[in-house]
């Protein structure tokens, strides 16, 4: 069984408990990902900072999750 992950819907585990075995996340980590990408441009236009760029994903963790 397929289901699409909510917000608010069931966790992994319990969706793996009554029997699904692929769980989509549609658009979702697109969305989050803009989101970042928004909350950071307008931080730099409108504030004129960049303490976004502290959050920021390593190279190295990159290699390693696309290797």
């Amino acid at each position: 069984m397929n289901v699409l992950a909510l917000p608010n819907g069931p966790t992994l585990s319990e969706l793996a408990s009554a029997g699904v075995r692929r769980v989509s996340t549609g658009s979702a980590l697109a969305a989050c990902a803009y989101r970042a990408l928004m909350d950071a441009a307008h931080e730099l236009l409108n504030e004129g900072t960049s303490h976004f760029a502290e959050h920021c994903i390593t190279r190295r963790a990159l290699e390693i999750a696309f290797s």
